[in-house]
C-alpha cells in the first residue's frame, strides 16, 4: 500500500491506543490540508476542541465526540472528560510491524514539520510490564496553554497501530 505524504500525516493521527484497532484498510485523508487542521486542533485545544466536536456518547466519566474534521477519515475523537479535560485522538491499525515502523518514521517527520521550530520532538521506546511495546514521538513547546502532542507505534502482540494524541500532557498515553 502505497500513502502519499498527506495520508501520513493523516496516519499521525490516531485513536484507540487503549482498546486497540482491527481496521487495517486504506488510510484516507478527511481534511484536504492536514497541516492546517492539525494547526487549528492545536490551536482549539483551550476550548476542549468544541469546534471540532460532532455527535457524542456520554459513559460514566468521559464523553466521546466523533471528530467534525478527521486528520484520518473514520479514525478521529474526541475524549472529554468530566473534569474539563479533553483530547483529540486518531487510530490506525497497521498490517504487520515493518509497515507501522515505515509510517511512524514518516508520520513523525511531517507532525514535526506541520507543528515547526517552536516545537522540540523527542523520540523514546515504549514498554509493557518490562518489554518493547513500540515507540512514542512527544512533542512539546515551551508555551503553557499548548496542548502534548504525541505519536506512538503501539505493539500488542501481533497487532500494530498508531495513534495521536493532542491533549493535556496528565491524560497522555504512557507505556499502557
Amino acid at each position: 500500500m502505497i500513502l502519499n505524504r498527506c495520508s501520513t500525516l493523516v496516519l499521525a493521527t490516531s485513536v484507540s491506543l487503549l482498546s486497540g484497532c482491527s481496521n487495517i484498510g486504506p488510510v484516507k485523508s478527511g481534511t484536504e490540508n492536514p497541516c492546517a487542521t492539525l494547526q487549528s486542533i492545536v490551536q482549539d485545544y483551550d476550548t476542549g476542541f468544541e469546534n471540532y466536536r460532532g455527535t457524542g456518547s456520554s459513559f460514566n466519566m468521559v464523553t466521546l465526540y466523533r471528530a467534525k474534521e478527521q486528520l484520518i477519515k473514520g479514525h478521529c475523537e474526541i475524549w472529554a472528560w468530566g473534569n474539563g479535560d479533553a483530547a483529540y485522538t486518531c487510530t490506525v491499525g497497521a498490517p504487520d510491524q515493518s509497515v507501522a515502523e515505515d509510517r511512524f518514521r514518516e508520520a513523525s517527520n511531517l507532525l514535526a514539520q506541520c507543528l515547526g521550530p517552536d516545537w522540540a520532538q523527542e523520540t523514546s521506546a515504549r514498554e509493557r510490564d518490562g518489554k518493547p511495546a513500540g515507540e512514542v514521538v512527544s512533542m512539546q513547546t515551551n508555551d503553557p496553554t499548548a496542548p502534548s502532542v504525541s505519536l506512538h507505534r503501539v505493539e500488542d502482540g501481533r497487532r500494530q497501530s498508531l495513534y495521536l494524541f493532542v491533549g493535556p500532557s496528565g491524560r497522555a498515553p504512557a507505556n499502557q
